[in-house]
C-alpha cells in the first residue's frame, strides 16, 4: 500500500512554529489552520533542528470523509466514482491518505520525540479556524485507510517517539 503514497512521500515535508508551539500540520487536520497562523517553517532537512514536535490528530473515520469530501470538491469529482477508485487502489491522495503516512514521512526528517494530540487542541495553538468546503455526503469508508490512524489514536496526549510508531504500525498497511 506505501508505493500509493508517492504524492505525499515525496514532496517537501513542513513543520511550522505559532508561538510556543512546533506543530506538523496534516491535510484534513486543521492544516490550514495552523499554516496561517505560523510563525516560523522548517523544511526537510531544517525540521531536524526541532526538539519536539506536536502532531494534531483527528478521527480517522472523520478525517476520511472530510479528505474525500475535499478531494472531490477541489477536483470536481463523484463521490461514488471516487470512492471505487480508491477501493480498487486506483487513487491515493493527500487529503485521505492515512495519517499514519503523513508521520512515516516526517519520519525521513526527524527521529525524536513528538506529542499526539487531539485535533481540537488547535484551539490551544491558533484562533484561526478554516474549515473545508462545504460538499458533505455521505463516503463509504474505505476500512485499510483508517486502521492504522485507530492505532494511532490510543496515543493521544501521549509523548512518543517517532520511529517507535513508525515501526510498531508499519506492518498495517501491509
Amino acid at each position: 500500500m506505501l508505493s500509493h503514497w508517492n504524492e505525499l512521500l515525496n514532496t517537501d515535508c513542513v513543520v511550522v512554529d505559532v508561538g510556543p508551539h512546533t506543530i506538523y500540520p496534516m491535510f484534513c487536520g486543521g492544516s490550514t489552520s495552523v499554516t496561517q497562523a505560523c510563525d516560523r517553517q522548517y523544511i526537510n532537512e531544517d525540521i531536524a533542528d526541532c526538539k519536539h514536535i506536536n502532531v494534531l490528530l483527528r478521527d480517522p473515520v472523520e478525517r476520511y470523509v472530510a479528505g474525500v469530501n475535499e478531494y472531490c470538491l477541489q477536483h470536481d469529482k463523484d463521490i461514488i466514482e471516487t470512492c471505487k477508485l480508491i477501493e480498487q487502489g486506483q487513487l491515493a491522495n493527500r487529503h485521505f491518505s492515512p495519517q499514519y503516512v503523513w508521520l512515516l514521512h516526517l519520519s525521513k526528517f526527524y527521529k525524536g520525540d513528538i506529542t499526539l494530540r487531539p485535533l481540537d487542541y488547535i484551539k490551544n495553538i491558533t484562533n484561526i479556524h478554516v474549515t473545508g468546503g462545504d460538499m458533505n455526503e455521505h463516503v463509504p469508508i474505505n476500512k485499510s485507510f483508517i486502521e492504522v490512524d485507530q492505532h494511532l489514536m490510543k496515543y493521544i496526549n501521549q509523548t512518543v517517539n517517532l520511529v517507535d510508531i513508525i515501526r510498531r504500525y508499519k506492518n498495517v498497511l501491509s
